[in-house]
């Protein structure tokens, strides 16, 4: 029986993470804009997100990437996620840029370098390859802008005293500190953060949509956990993301990463520039900083990341829904 849609990917992991960037298969995206294109696909394409990232094909962590062209940047991208849709998205960022470099379409400049603009729905952001010995070593992005909107504020479903700061890096978060949640911020640690990270998400913007929270007046994406030290090698943010009750980042995160870096110098606890290293789970590591914008006055202050990681190649792939497929559109079981 001949196929009703055949989709074709590139897979890659960020430090742990998947991206599946779409390679063909999609209709012409409607939309002057990429926010058009993405708000058009939510719309109208819906199925192809389910049908690449829940199962059988995909699962409840995979993340999808669209590109696409742009009218102000060299490309455009928008960020599929098994539940939602993101309007940015660091780890496949660089997935993409991996992508982009298997497929022969960044050609490194005499320096080592290659870099490109990708317009997402959240903003313009700089992305640079960077080459030792013809192999990619490194991609860095300049994010978003990233702000902290509330601090402090309280929690009720920690096991003791203990609050949250939210803040923006592209997504929104709520940073928590780890100890004071009775979070290990190892593999073995896992299913107890995404049991206490999930009643923290449901808290926070349960407050949130009653006003509660001055400073927020946008629900929360998800809940990093983290724990700091500083040592002979600099800052270290060791963390952990939680997106959902059965849902985690396998990577540092990079627009939680962004979120972090405007707490940590809103508190002075890091200078301007400096860098850190994000360290997930897994040992594997972002390397990070930011510096303040020019915000004229403004409360409160922006700041602009910068991130860098590496993606590796996974995967070419051909995914195929046919008409007597019973599960047409796949299945994600919470």
């Amino acid at each position: 029986m001949a196929p009703r849609r055949v989709l074709t990917t590139i897979d890659s992991h960020t430090a742990g993470h998947p991206t599946r960037l779409i390679t063909s298969g999609l209709p012409p995206l409607r939309g002057e804009s990429v926010a058009e294109k993405y708000d058009w696909f939510q719309k109208n394409l819906d199925d192809v997100r389910t049908l690449l990232l829940h199962e059988p094909r995909g699962h409840s962590a995979m993340v999808g990437a669209v590109l696409t062209d742009s009218k102000v940047a060299d490309h455009g991208a928008f960020f599929l996620g098994s539940y939602n849709y993101l309007p940015m998205c660091g780890h496949a960022t660089i997935g993409i840029a991996a992508s982009l470099n298997h497929m022969g379409l960044l050609l490194p400049h005499d320096q080592g370098q290659a870099a490109f603009d990708l317009e997402v729905p959240a903003g313009l952001v700089r992305v640079t390859a960077n080459y030792e010995g013809g192999r990619l070593s490194a991609v860095s992005f300049d994010n978003v802008a990233s702000y902290v909107a509330a601090s402090a504020v309280a929690l009720e479903t920690l096991p003791g005293p203990g609050t949250c700061d939210i803040a923006y890096g592209g997504n929104w978060y709520a940073l928590v500190e780890a100890q004071a949640a009775g979070v290990s911020l190892d593999p073995s640690g896992v299913h107890h953060a995404l049991e206490i990270g999930a009643r923290i998400k449901a808290e926070v913007n349960a407050r949130i949509d009653t006003g509660a929270v001055p400073g927020a007046n946008s629900h929360i994406h998800s809940v990093l956990f983290y724990q700091s030290n500083r040592d002979d090698d600099g800052f270290a943010s060791r963390q952990l993301v939680v997106l959902a009750a059965n849902k985690f980042d396998r990577s540092p995160c990079g627009t939680g990463t962004s979120a972090r870096l405007a707490q940590l110098l809103g508190a002075g606890l890091i200078e301007p520039g400096e860098p850190i290293r994000a360290i997930n789970i897994l040992d594997v590591e972002f390397t990070a900083s930011a510096v303040p914008l020019s915000t004229n006055g403004a409360n409160p202050i922006r700041y602009r990341p910068t991130i860098e990681g590496l993606a590796h190649i996974t995967g070419l792939h051909s995914f195929i829904r046919s008409d007597d497929d019973p599960i047409p559109n796949g299945f994600l079981c919470r």
